[in-house]
């Protein structure tokens, strides 16, 4: 007798298989009345194999007229055979099921190894066609489910693959879930992998028409210069004249090449279908070359005066421009590193957040560049260093002094989230004083251990303190952890130390997650209510949480700010001492390494040069 689970998840995967060939059949019947620009191979075919992989993972035809490649081959069908499961395979195919029915309690109750002990579910598990309970739930847009499966499986693989290569990112954005899709980015996901067919996360997007989805993908930095098995890109494939302009725009900001609309005309056949977007064609964006102009940036450009800060993957350099004198901080990374441990993904995000935000109170991109070995980013330099060398030489700060960081901090994470991005790295370090002594957000990412003034870097647990609970946990999160991390930096400002400091790792984590706030005494009544407010454990309780930056700025410590003078700079904060200049010229080659063969391509990383308007 078939298992009631095995039947119940066959039941649903067989509506889903259904709604899929009926989608297929209708792409194939428009593709046959009007086709224009794509030419149908015939190895195109139909599922024979009745799995959940053939609906989960697309692996039905997405129609002829798709922009997307699309050759998959046709699996053997196999004889049923019913081997008695063991008690795990039970409960893998009992959180398959659960995550198909859209029951986040169940997959938590399933996950858990105190009820199951060593018959757990394991979030891992794939059928034999490859798929998880991730790609079910992602498939589906069951954000719950996810969230779940994130927070409570044992190292829950966000990049695991299907027969077809794809991610749960795939297919959430195959299907437009942008909740979902945010989640699985911010938790880790690879937004660049490619499925079998070339396509990565973004082609999705874009050939489906998700534009909110596509406009939320660009803010995360992807290669929007990747080709499918049919030569095309993310732009390429866009269903409309509205998300080419979303890619056109994105590139303008950027200063990369600009997708230009070949307006070549159209077949007859569609205009008899009004409703059915216009496909046009985009130039091959790696064909065209970048700007030449006299305003075209090299190291030659730049005179390297003195060492910043030192990483393990890079370096920050103060450098000097030969035309202007203007002082700048250079940001090394060298590629060998970064590219060897999967990380250009970061430095894209870094690089395009910072190119395309100008904000009082957030460091600006100028320039970027790249040789054979190294990439470039030009920031402005704010010569009065980091705030955490500040708080160290003063211990602590008075609560107006702090209040001005905050309120000044507050006003570039609401830009920030304004714009889909969480900062999640706010601590004393990551913020940088100008000449005026404001408060400028920054993140040196790769390149964080600050070395001038003979000050070490910070521990490791110093780290660890500006963890949300919920980021220790590994659960899903949101802006929310920014207002969590808002009140650890205004704590240790006032304190000294961040709250639930322990030297101990372990120990540090435990408290985070369930140790007792103990906020000083000496702290205003105002401070007190804003900390217990920001440092809540639990995301939805937090403030912050309903209505952003407006509802945190609310709070009656806030009480008699004047919004509009903090953003044009009229809070006056102390000064710090300016970080000396050693005005000795560091020798070019020692940071830029060989410049023979400067006008090699081979290593080039596609969309990194950039020049401020």
């Amino acid at each position: 007798m078939e298992k009631p689970a095995l039947k119940s998840q066959k039941n649903f995967i067989g509506s889903i298989v259904l709604k899929e060939r009926e989608n297929t059949q209708s792409l194939e019947e428009e593709e046959t009345k009007h086709s224009t620009t794509v030419t149908t191979p015939d190895s195109l075919f139909c599922i024979t194999r009745e799995s959940i992989s053939d609906s989960f993972l697309g692996s039905v035809s997405e129609g002829s007229d798709s922009m997307l490649a699309q050759k998959i081959p046709a699996m053997p069908s196999t004889p049923a055979t019913h081997i008695p499961f063991s008690h795990t395979q039970k409960s893998n195919l009992e959180l398959w099921e659960a995550a198909a029915q859209n029951n986040p309690e169940h997959c938590k109750n399933l996950l858990d190894q105190e009820i199951h002990g060593d018959f757990v579910a394991d979030s891992n598990s794939q059928d034999e066609q490859g798929i998880t309970a991730l790609h079910i739930a992602a498939h589906e847009g069951f954000l719950s489910v996810c969230e779940v499966l994130l927070d409570y499986g044992v190292n829950t693989n966000l990049n695991v693959t299907n027969v077809l290569k794809r991610t749960p990112l795939h297919l959430a954005c195959l299907g437009g879930h942008t909740g979902v899709a945010q989640l699985l980015v911010r938790s880790g996901a690879d937004l660049n992998l490619v499925d079998i067919d070339g396509n990565t996360a973004l082609h999705f997007a874009s050939e489906k028409g998700h534009r909110q989805l596509v406009l939320w993908l660009l803010t995360r930095g992807p290669n929007i210069f990747i080709k499918n098995n049919s030569g095309r890109t993310s732009p390429d494939v866009a269903n409309s004249i509205e998300i080419l302009d979303i890619f056109k725009e994105y590139c303008r900001r950027l200063n990369l090449p600009i997708p230009i609309l070949g307006m070549a005309p159209l077949s007859r056949s569609h205009e008899r279908f009004p409703s059915e977007p216009r496909r046009v064609q985009i130039s091959d964006l790696t064909n065209i070359e970048e700007n030449k102009e006299s305003g075209r940036v090299t190291p030659i450009d730049f005179e390297v005066i003195q060492e910043l800060g030192k990483g393990s993957f890079g370096d920050v350099y103060l450098v000097r421009k030969r035309d202007s004198m203007n002082y700048y901080a250079m940001k090394v990374l060298r590629k060998d590193k970064i590219m060897g441990q999967n990380l250009i993904k970061y430095a894209m995000t870094e690089r395009n957040v910072l190119s395309y935000i100008r904000h009082p109170f957030i460091v600006s991109l100028n320039y970027a560049f790249q040789t054979p070995e190294k990439l470039f980013l030009i920031l402005d330099y704010c010569q009065r260093g980091d705030l955490g060398v500040y708080l160290n030489k003063e211990k602590r700060f008075s609560e107006p002094l702090a209040k001005i960081y905050i309120c000044e901090v507050l006003l570039a994470l609401e830009e920030l989230h304004k714009r889909d991005i969480i900062f999640r790295d706010l601590k004393p370090d990551n913020i940088v004083l100008d000449e005026e002594g404001h408060a400028m957000l920054t993140d040196f990412g790769l390149s964080k251990e600050g070395i001038y003034d003979n000050v070490t870097a910070r521990s490791f647990c110093g780290s660890v303190a500006y963890l949300a609970p919920e980021m220790i946990k590994r659960q899903g999160h949101g802006k929310a952890v920014d207002w969590y991390l808002l009140g650890v930096l205004l704590y240790e400002m006032l304190a000294g130390t961040p709250p639930y400091f322990s030297p101990n790792r372990e120990e540090l984590f435990r408290n985070i997650q369930r140790g007792l706030l103990k906020i000083p005494s000496h702290f205003t009544q105002e401070t007190k209510d804003l900390l217990k407010d920001l440092l809540q454990r639990d995301p939805s309780k937090r403030l912050g949480t309903k209505r952003d930056a407006e509802e945190v700025k609310e709070h009656r410590y806030f009480y008699g700010v004047n919004w509009e003078s903090v953003l044009r700079r009229e809070l006056r904060p102390s000064l710090p001492n300016r970080i000396p200049i050693d005005n000795v010229v560091i020798p070019n080659e020692k940071v830029y390494g060989d410049m023979s063969q400067f006008g090699d391509k081979s290593n080039q990383v596609t969309g990194w040069t950039f020049i401020s308007n």
